[in-house]
């Protein structure tokens, strides 16, 4: 029962909310944000292909509310709800009895009320801390949350589920996963954007008891990181940065009870079991940056040790040193806008595998606004890789280069406003190939147009596009070209909007004959208030393969509507 009463009950906490808001005290309550409902369906027909895969789940009903409730002058509570009737997003051999608090906590959900009272706020549900570029920044939990900032204090504790355990199946090709928890905190003094001092830990563990068998390529683990961060305003634009990690982690719980012969590991026995799997290591970041209004021009030089495990990161390159330079101008008013980095990274420092790599990289990006009608977007990038390995066929040697420019017109006229995108854009990639010795290289050219127009007698605009692209190696060839048409036209003094789009493509490879596919989409608003508005939307794909699927044909028909409502 439970799955669908939360549709209905939070819809109409939602809309009680806002009635006694803007009601009751317009001066002292208020609630603004979105509520919305929104259902996809699907279907298909396949001819010749049997081993096709549908795209979409056959029905699809989502609930979202993201909104923020104000009281008086201090009080806030952002919360947001995005709830499915979806069954899973992980493969399970069974759909485990479900309580109200795992339908919650899935990751298939997001439910989060934030309050705010001056300086004090609190996470409750689906939240992300973001802390350091060495602590935690990616991995969202299901939990409890608090940040306290009075004055020039900062303190933060956050605690959750960051994973869901999964109980292994072989024969449904299950790896299975262990139920994690996250716990990190953070206490410092200082400004933002000024001069401030933070200590930072982040802790993550595996809960072996959270699924009945244990998975054949998956063990129990268990990290800690510690990470001071001192950042000093050294002038009004110059700003240094410098942060020291710390990590200690142990890959297998289960691992032999013997407690490695280091100094750090033994400081950590405190926290986290250690035993013979564990390992530790550090990392360091540091940066200096003048900034301006006008201008800005940074370096950084950034060290990843080999044994460093990344707590709050799922990946983390490792074993590497870095150096960065970063700029960014603003210039004429910001008709020219140029930003770019450039950089060397080495890993194998340690020396702890045969080979070491050395990698260049860099972009640029420049943006010129030439006169009111014509402004020009162009940039370039460039990306090298390469080890010190003498034999052929352990050598590795890459090179790629990326240059696009993409021109804009825009202008007005009596009757019609006018706009028209073109770009080009080049890329080759050099690549050594092992197994014959040989540079292989591969070209690829991209090239697209578009133009649209509105009227301005009567509230129809229309557009075209083409885009043509060829990409080319050695041993293939790929080909396609896609041609678009677009309308859209307002009734009912503009509350009613309908729209279409259809777009023809031909995709070739090699000597094959090409696939050809039509899509077509049909889409109306329509805005029963200035706040409420409905949306309906049908989509046609027809794919018609060549001769690499011989005779295969597939239709797609996908149907959504929706109800938002804005407060």
């Amino acid at each position: 029962m439970y799955k669908t009463k939360p549709f209905v009950w939070l819809g109409l906490l939602c809309f009680s909310l806002t009635t006694t808001a803007v009601g009751e005290s317009p001066p002292l309550v208020n609630f603004s944000g979105q509520v919305g409902l929104f259902y996809d369906g699907y279907n298909y027909a396949e001819e010749n292909y049997d081993s096709f895969r549908p795209r979409y789940p056959d029905h699809l009903l989502r609930f979202s509310a993201h909104a923020t409730f104000s009281a008086g002058k201090y009080f806030s509570m952002p919360f947001g709800i995005d709830i499915t009737n979806q069954k899973t997003n992980y493969r399970l051999p069974n759909l485990p009895e479900e309580r109200f608090i795992d339908y919650i906590q899935n990751p298939r959900n997001n439910v989060s009320v934030n309050p705010t009272y001056k300086w004090a706020q609190a996470f409750l549900g689906t939240q992300t801390p973001a802390y350091s570029p060495l602590t935690t920044g990616d991995i969202p939990i299901f939990g409890l949350g608090l940040e306290l900032t009075p004055g020039n204090f900062l303190f933060s504790l956050n605690y959750g589920k960051s994973q869901i355990g999964i109980n292994p199946s072989p024969f449904e090709d299950i790896a299975g996963a262990y139920e994690q928890w996250m716990l990190a905190s953070r206490i410092g003094i200082g400004q933002a954007a000024g001069t401030k001092f933070i200590l930072q830990m982040v802790k993550l563990s595996d809960d072996q008891q959270s699924i009945d068998s244990k998975p054949n390529h998956t063990q129990p683990s268990e990290g800690i990181t510690i990470a001071p961060l001192l950042q000093i305003k050294l002038a009004e634009q110059w700003r240094f940065s410098t942060e020291l990690a710390t990590s200690v982690y142990t890959d297998d719980l289960l691992g032999p009870d013997v407690t490695p012969d280091n100094e750090l590991t033994s400081l950590a026995e405190s926290f986290i079991t250690v035993n013979a799997s564990t390992n530790a290591d550090l990392s360091n970041i540091t940066s200096l940056e003048w900034r301006t209004d006008a201008a800005s021009i940074g370096g950084e030089v950034r060290y990843i040790g080999p044994g460093f495990q990344p707590v709050g990161y799922r990946t983390m390159e490792r074993d590497v040193i870095d150096y960065n330079l970063k700029t960014n101008f603003r210039l004429f008013n910001s008709k020219v806008l140029l930003s770019g980095s450039t950089g060397i990274r080495t890993n194998n420092l340690e020396n702890t595998t045969m080979e070491s790599t050395n990698r260049f990289i860099a972009n640029v990006n420049l943006f010129t606004q030439l006169s009111r009608v014509v402004s020009v977007n162009t940039s370039y990038s460039n990306f090298g890789f390469r080890n010190n390995v003498a034999f052929d066929t352990l050598k590795v040697e890459m090179i790629q280069n990326l240059f696009s420019v993409s021109p804009a017109f825009q202008f007005d006229r009596t009757n019609a406003s006018h706009i028209i995108n073109t770009g080009a854009s080049f890329q080759f990639f050099d690549e050594y190939n092992m197994h014959d010795g040989q540079t292989v290289s591969t070209a690829s050219q991209t090239f697209n147009l578009g133009y649209n127009v509105a009227l301005k007698s009567t509230p129809l605009s229309m557009g075209v596009m083409g885009l043509l692209l060829d990409n080319e190696t050695p041993q293939s060839q790929l080909n396609l070209y896609n041609i678009g048409l677009n309308a859209r036209y307002r009734l009912l003094d503009k509350k009613l909007t309908p729209s279409l789009l259809f777009s023809f493509s031909g995709i070739k490879r090699n000597e094959e004959t090409p696939d050809k596919r039509k899509r077509l989409n049909l889409k109306t608003d329509y805005k029963l208030t200035p706040k409420l508005n409905f949306r309906l939307a049908y989509t046609w794909s027809n794919y018609q393969y060549g001769t690499t699927r011989p005779d295969a044909v597939t239709n797609e028909h996908r149907v959504q509507f929706s109800v938002a409502q804005r407060f």
